[in-house]
């Protein structure tokens, strides 16, 4: 019952064009004989649609037994109380970086192993968290603290500190993009701040900015935000300025001015409006490339720049070009370019 279970799982996922990115299945036999098969998957219509099309006997129907997640034995909403949390394929620490999450984030938790969750984040990607990165919050507390906080970190890295002075311990490093909740006065430029997790502490002052009301997406503002990451290393499945991949980089880039994009290249590359390229002067700052060695495997995206440039996470973040006359040329990359959209336009 296993390979038809799994098959017949493979066969509803491919036609609703859903991965373990964003649907999360398993199906194992139960101990201790095997006899009954559980399947387990986090999109109850994909569960439904298996078992309708599998057509069990009164007895096999027995045999399988289905479990929509989440599960009931895990919080219903909890939030990211560490400056970065990784996400990983499976829960273990050797196991595969596949996304990051900041400070504040919010989480649906789906199922929990040991130590672990297994998490839906903001963007629908679903990964493993460690547990101390996480906690359990409700949607009226987050939505309260979302309410007080006026501000958010306006530089790479910061931190928050115990005291109102350099010397003070710090409370935590904080990224980018990370909301505070202002608490008081400044005091010999620092700002007094709650985190996302309930601690308080200090913040200098020109390490803030207001958060911005709605969308702030202009071309101009993604290009400025984008060239604040340059030199920062590449790591596969980073998504912060402690490390980004190329999806990473684009959908933190976004993010900051107000748009959701989704985690991976290939899901980026479905997003805004194809934009038809007969030359270079047809790219606008603020539109994606994406790359691959065919139209359907793309494997890398970049941001364009002004002047025929474009800005991708690249063994670090920096700027490379499609002209061949630009000293920042990129020839393996011009060959492999293979679609361009536009993620400020309705799709």
């Amino acid at each position: 019952m296993v390979q038809e279970v799994n098959d017949t799982l493979a066969a509803v996922l491919e036609e609703r064009g859903l991965d373990g990115r964003v649907c999360f299945t398993g199906v194992a036999p139960l101990p201790p004989d095997g006899w009954t098969v559980e399947l387990e998957c986090s999109d109850a219509s994909v569960a439904d649609d298996v078992v309708h099309r599998l057509h069990l006997s009164v007895d096999d129907a027995r045999r399988l037994r289905v479990v929509r997640l989440p599960r009931a034995d895990v919080p219903a909403e909890m939030v990211v109380s560490t400056s970065v949390a990784d996400v990983r394929r499976l829960p273990s620490h050797p196991s595969e970086l596949v996304s990051q999450a900041v400070m504040g984030d919010r989480v649906a938790p789906l199922k929990a192993d040991g130590e672990w969750f297994l998490v839906r984040m903001e963007d629908g990607y679903i990964g493993w968290i460690r547990s101390w990165h996480l906690l359990e919050t409700t949607a009226a507390a987050r939505e309260a603290f979302q309410a007080r906080a006026s501000h958010r970190i306006a530089v790479n890295s910061s931190e928050a500190l115990s005291g109102p002075s350099p010397e003070a311990l710090p409370v935590s490093d904080l990224v980018i993009g990370t909301p505070v909740a202002v608490t008081g006065a400044v005091l010999r430029g620092w700002v007094p701040v709650e985190l996302p997790d309930g601690r308080s502490g200090f913040v200098r002052e020109p390490h803030l900015e207001p958060r911005p009301a709605g969308r702030g997406a202009s071309r101009e503002r993604l290009v400025a935000t984008g060239l604040r990451f340059l030199g920062i290393p590449y790591l596969w499945g980073g998504a912060t300025p402690k490390g980004f991949d190329c999806s990473g980089l684009v959908q933190r880039i976004f993010r900051l001015r107000g748009v959701a994009l989704p985690r991976d290249s290939d899901q980026q590359a479905r997003f805004g409006r194809e934009k038809a390229v007969s030359t270079l002067d047809d790219l606008a700052p603020g539109d994606l490339l994406f790359f691959g060695r065919d139209s359907q495997r793309i494997t890398h995206v970049a941001m364009v720049l002004p002047g025929r440039e474009f800005l991708h996470a690249y063994g670090q973040v920096r700027v490379n070009s499609l002209d061949p006359v630009n000293p920042r040329f990129e020839p393996s990359l011009a060959r492999d370019w293979r679609a361009t959209r536009d993620p400020l336009a309705d799709g």
